[in-house]
């Protein structure tokens, strides 16, 4: 009695794995986009195949993806790579279970801080003169850490189009250390500049 042949069938019916897909002719259109919200999805970085994303304040489209190696063209024809690997280690949102004790212990000692008194006073004329009111957002997107390691953090990112890990707007506001982002679509966040300045201040 002969045996089936679906086996041998089977096996010639696969198909050959698919090569890297290129993309060659890139969507610059929209604004780019942070990679913090691609770097969060299980899909990563696939999922980044043809994004126009922001990376550090480079913005561009992501081509190709060879090794776990982003390779990421701006309008302008210049090509970064970037490792997959690495983006999700600074990008990915922290375990927010280990991290919250050490971010409340730290922020307790902030008070006793003798300084902040004497900047309290001046600051009730800071609201008129640092609010924007027609943020710029064809200005480059730079990432938050250029201006967190300043002397002059955060005065110095007042009207600047920041990158922050899953949030990119323009800095429209600077009240009692408290910076305000606005993004394209209006939606407004604020951020604390000493807990800016610990995470993203270090050289």
């Amino acid at each position: 009695m002969q045996s089936p042949t679906t086996s041998d069938q089977d096996t010639e019916a696969a198909p050959p794995a698919p090569g890297p897909k290129v993309i060659t002719e890139p969507d610059f259109s929209g604004p780019p986009q942070p990679i913090g919200q691609w770097t969060e999805r299980a899909d990563f970085p696939q999922c980044a195949l043809g994004a126009h994303v922001s990376i550090h304040g480079f913005a561009g489209v992501v081509v190709e993806i060879v090794n776990q190696s982003l390779k990421v063209r701006s309008q302008d024809g210049i090509t970064q790579r970037f490792n997959a690997y690495r983006l999700k280690t600074l990008f990915a949102p922290p375990d927010r279970t280990k991290p919250a004790p050490q971010t409340l212990s730290m922020e307790r000692p902030k008070p006793v801080a003798e300084p902040r008194p004497a900047r309290d006073e001046p600051e009730p004329p800071a609201p008129v003169r640092r609010h924007v009111t027609n943020p710029d957002f064809e200005q480059p997107v730079r990432a938050i850490r250029t201006f967190a390691a300043q002397a002059d953090f955060p005065e110095c990112a007042y009207g600047k189009h920041v990158d922050i890990p899953g949030y990119s707007g323009v800095v429209v506001e600077i009240v009692k250390g408290s910076l305000k982002v606005q993004s394209p679509t209006g939606t407004i966040r604020s951020y604390n500049a000493e807990a800016l300045k610990k995470l993203y201040g270090r050289a």
